[in-house]
């Protein structure tokens, strides 16, 4: 898989059934995620820094990176805390199953500063990690709060074309529909 590349296949999950990926997963992970607007995004070549708000998030960044970032004109912009970790993300534009990601762990202090419950949509889910029968881990993520109920299954591949075993359980494949995306139903909510 190319560096800074996310190929992900995604599923919509019927929950009301069995659901072995609770007691076969391997790891159960809480996470929160906000996501912030795009438009306080800003990459500082000066400083060689990922800004929001003019507040310095991610520094030491090499040039390279900061011209890479500075070419896709509408990150999705995510702050991910899961165990005591907050995880900032960055999220290209999705061309198929892949899009450009970067991310970079930042101090639980910034992001305190910047997350607001108030000011940004944002999703809670629990994540079970599950191994298939060919190897592949799956992420299976179910919601809480306002989404309670939604299950969503994801795949991520080395490439676009790998042959992949789809769980009996997986539905309808989401990969390649924009209004399932995280940040997409996050947004949703707060237009309620």
């Amino acid at each position: 898989m190319p560096e800074n590349v996310e190929i992900e296949r995604r599923f919509l999950v019927d929950g009301r059934f069995e659901r072995p990926w609770v007691h076969e997963s391997t790891e159960c992970i809480e996470i929160k995620q906000w996501y912030l607007d795009h438009k306080e995004f800003d990459v500082s070549i000066e400083h060689n820094a990922v800004m929001y708000k003019k507040k310095q998030l991610v520094s030491g960044l090499s040039q390279e990176i900061c011209s890479t970032l500075l070419l896709e004109p509408d990150w999705t912009v995510r702050i991910r805390k899961s165990h005591s970790a907050y995880v900032l993300t960055l999220k290209g534009s999705r061309k198929g199953a892949s899009a450009a990601e970067f991310e970079w762990e930042i101090e639980r202090e910034t992001a305190e500063s910047v997350v607001d419950d108030l000011l940004y949509p944002f999703v809670e889910k629990k994540r079970y990690l599950w191994t298939n029968t060919d190897g592949f881990v799956w992420e299976i993520d179910e919601f809480e709060s306002n989404l309670a109920g939604l299950i969503i299954a994801e795949v991520e591949l080395e490439d676009e074309d790998v042959a992949v075993e789809i769980p009996p359980w997986a539905g309808m494949e989401l990969t390649y529909l924009r209004g399932w995306s995280n940040a997409s139903l996050a947004r949703m909510l707060t237009r309620q």
